[in-house]
């Protein structure tokens, strides 16, 4: 008996209805798995999870919770069933919910009426009206500290949840602690490897920064020598050439500054900014793609508060992921922008583009994530490529982002 059980839960031993229910289990618990060995992160663990936690329990929706990074409230980050899209991303308090309870407490939770449970946050009332039974376990790693909850719910009229039920969730939850140990782990990896990167970089931008000004000075030199005899017209495109390749080495040596200062850690913690962390991103997905996309930054990125910023990462994440898994592209492209109109996201490939029959319930969620901010998202793809532009307005206390 784990930790994550409550004392007086008995598992039946017999019958063809409990077999049945725990083969059910069992297979979402190999899907789970299976997933994880084959690498897949987290942020793309947690939608399975749910799914295969929604049909294993023979629920009409599954949700899981995630502290935030205020510690009085979780929040939804997966959501599968019935209302999936309006409760992905809904935030409840510690203090005053359900799922504070089976979090605080440690515990399982099993309710008849979930709209009507004592420890219901008001607000969440119209979320859950139409579901009923319902049971919620919380995620607890071997040191005992809590990670986040499980819930699952029936629609009204429907039987109610017993102990097998609570002890299958509770067990089918240790295999999202694995694979969000697994993923810190392979975080820790990954920053090791920047380590090596970074030293690589610091080796090789003297000599490429230097070459380039050594040569782009050469090429001033001789227009200056020539300034007399060549066309003016000549003349200055030559210098508007030069120009470019100065902007382009100091975009290089800026895009170099940004990678080397912030130290390696996993880019979840509040020590990085914005913009490292979706360089961190941009550097993920490198593997997969078998190529380094393109990311250009425009305005002050590093002013986007917390509340858009995590949205912002997993719309970058889900855009990159789209890209190598379906498009087939040879080149990507990210910009992040920030002015006076928001906050934009544009990734742009030069694959085969969005065909009718590419899975969209990841671009579903992009749009979920911009509605949520009362933001807009839309996907160009003319045939051949891909435009996606993710667009949001930032809080007006933000009135120092420029026009």
């Amino acid at each position: 008996m784990t930790k994550l059980l409550h004392s007086s839960i008995k598992i039946p031993t017999s019958g063809d209805q409990a077999l049945h229910r725990r083969e059910a289990w069992l297979q979402a618990t190999v899907e789970i798995t299976s997933a994880m060995l084959a690498g897949t992160s987290t942020d793309e663990l947690w939608p399975l999870i749910a799914s295969r936690a929604r049909a294993a329990s023979n629920s009409d929706i599954a949700l899981v919770m995630l502290p935030t990074g205020d510690p009085n409230w979780l929040m939804i980050v997966a959501a599968a069933g019935e209302g999936a899209d309006t409760l992905l991303g809904q935030r409840l308090p510690l203090d005053r919910s359900i799922t504070g309870l089976t979090f605080a407490t440690g515990e399982p939770q099993l309710w008849n009426d979930w709209a009507e449970h004592p420890s219901i946050y008001p607000p969440a009332r119209p979320w859950v009206a139409s579901f009923g039974p319902g049971m919620g376990v919380p995620m607890g790693d071997p040191e005992g500290a809590q990670l986040g909850t499980f819930n699952v719910g029936k629609r009204r009229g429907r039987p109610n949840f017993d102990d097998l039920d609570v002890a299958m969730l509770s067990s089918f939850a240790s295999q999202a602690v694995l694979a969000k140990q697994q993923e810190e782990h392979r975080t820790q990896a990954e920053g090791l490897r920047l380590l090596e990167e970074r030293d690589r970089i610091a080796r090789d931008m003297h000599d490429h920064v230097l070459q380039e000004l050594f040569v782009t000075g050469i090429r001033l030199q001789s227009m200056a020598a020539a300034a007399d005899a060549e066309p003016r017209a000549r003349l200055r495109q030559r210098l508007l050439e030069t120009v470019a390749t100065l902007d382009d080495v100091i975009g290089q040596i800026r895009m170099t500054i940004f990678g080397l200062r912030p130290s390696p850690v996993p880019y979840q913690q509040s020590g990085d900014g914005v913009r490292q962390r979706v360089l961190n991103v941009v550097h993920d997905a490198t593997p997969s793609l078998g190529y380094a996309p393109s990311i250009h930054f425009t305005g002050p990125i590093e002013l986007v508060d917390d509340g858009i910023t995590g949205d912002l990462i997993a719309v970058v994440r889900e855009a990159l992921s789209n890209a190598a898994r379906h498009a087939h592209a040879t080149q990507v492209s990210v910009d992040v922008t920030v002015n006076g109109s928001g906050l934009t996201v544009r990734v742009c490939d030069n694959g085969r583009g969005i065909g009718d029959t590419t899975r969209r319930s990841g671009l579903r969620n992009l749009r979920v994530r911009a509605e949520r901010h009362h933001g807009t998202f839309t996907i160009h793809s003319p045939g051949e490529g891909a435009a996606l532009t993710w667009n949001v307005p930032l809080p007006s206390e933000g009135a120092g982002y420029p026009a």
